[in-house]
């Protein structure tokens, strides 16, 4: 499976609960990785409360300054950050080790298909309707599972689009559905998008790996 890595802000990353680790490697007598997990969150105060990290059941109270990294779980992804030690204190009667928290957090995201560089211009719709305007894109990455790509029209996270792409004699993409799931920064090129295809027909899909691993093979010799 390939990672995808991005930084996204705490407050749409981090809830109350997720599992996960602390990674000290500065302090030689602390030095290890410890089971921990979200005990609260107070954002406005840049304050992250974590459970007091334990190492086979035994609690490690991390003392004031110590920096750390720190790994949180959830589901598919990973969010990464580093920060320092406020010291162990006691809130709502329960222990718990409050740090420091940052403005944004690294999600690597594990992803079913492979990607690849890849620049085909394309034809998007909102609808099906014979009526709905076709807007021309430029793909700048493409996977089984979906493309990245930019065009000249605003479009929002969640919208639905229909994508037709011909990439080869063998393999053309006609109004294949798909969901807009990241909005980037805009560029001199116009306004980028990431989208994931939706209910693709078992054949395609098989034909879209099979085109991203000859590609691949391609790219090697």
């Amino acid at each position: 499976m390939a990672s995808y890595v991005t930084n996204i802000p705490v407050e749409k990353a981090l809830k109350i609960g997720l599992p996960g680790v602390v990674e000290i490697t500065m302090v030689k007598e602390l030095e290890g990785t410890y089971k921990t997990s979200i005990a609260d969150m107070e954002l406005s105060k840049k304050i992250i409360y974590l459970s007091i990290p334990t190492y086979k059941g035994r609690m490690i109270p991390i003392p004031k300054g110590v920096r750390m990294n720190v790994k949180i779980f959830d589901k598919s992804s990973m969010f990464s950050f580093t920060t320092v030690s406020l010291g162990v204190i006691k809130r709502d009667n329960l222990y718990m080790l409050p740090v420091i928290a940052p403005i944004e957090v690294k999600k690597t995201e594990r992803r079913k298909f492979k990607r690849i560089p890849l620049y085909v211009y394309g034809i998007l719709k909102k609808s099906l309707d014979e009526n709905s305007e076709a807007i021309q894109f430029l793909t700048k990455d493409f996977s089984a599972g979906g493309i990245k790509f930019v065009t000249n029209t605003i479009l929002k996270e969640g919208d639905i689009i229909y994508v037709t792409l011909n990439l080869d004699d063998e393999l053309q993409i006609e109004n294949q559905k798909a969901k807009i799931v990241r909005v980037d920064q805009k560029t001199e090129e116009g306004y980028q998008y990431g989208a994931q295809f939706i209910d693709v027909p078992r054949q395609l899909e098989n034909k879209m790996v099979r085109f991203v691993f000859q590609k691949e093979i391609k790219a090697k010799k």
